[in-house]
């Protein structure tokens, strides 16, 4: 057992690495977590679909450059569905602005992510606003500092 809770925690190193990534606004970084096949996916919560490596890249860069690509994205609620080459996440996250005073966008955001060569890819991610109900409930509770799951 020690060596599959060892194997997912290196999926949680990724998606750790995909928001850290978002956060230096370094596409380059981001990129360099997804898995080497066109098959990869990624709709963005305005509804914007890339597919393919070479989308996906453009997509990013065209929302670092008009500055709606978030500065950092905090996880408030994760659930985590594993197989042995394959991990979902599952999280409501606030997507903080650029501009300071901005009010965070609340998200749901899938992330799918594989195994491959010994390492964890991100394969697919599909994100799409809260509806307002659950998103002011999140902001109610950051405003109060607690944690999603208090």
């Amino acid at each position: 057992m020690p060596r599959f809770a060892r194997l997912f925690e290196a999926a949680a190193d990724t998606l750790h690495a995909y928001y850290q990534a978002i956060a230096d606004s370094d596409i380059d970084a981001v990129m360099s977590l997804w898995i080497d096949e066109d098959f990869a996916s990624f709709i963005d919560s305005s509804g914007a679909h890339w597919h393919g490596i070479d989308s996906i890249r453009v997509g990013l860069a065209q929302l670092a450059g008009t500055g709606m690509l978030a500065s950092a994205i905090e996880p408030l609620d994760v659930r985590v569905y594993d197989s042995l080459g394959t991990v979902v996440y599952a999280v409501a996250e606030a997507h903080r602005a650029r501009e300071p005073l901005a009010a965070p966008r609340m998200v749901y955001a899938t992330y799918v992510l594989v195994h491959e060569r010994g390492e964890w890819r991100i394969a697919h991610i599909h994100a799409s606003p809260m509806p307002d109900e659950t998103a002011n409930e999140f902001a109610a509770k950051m405003r109060q500092g607690q944690g999603a799951l208090h």
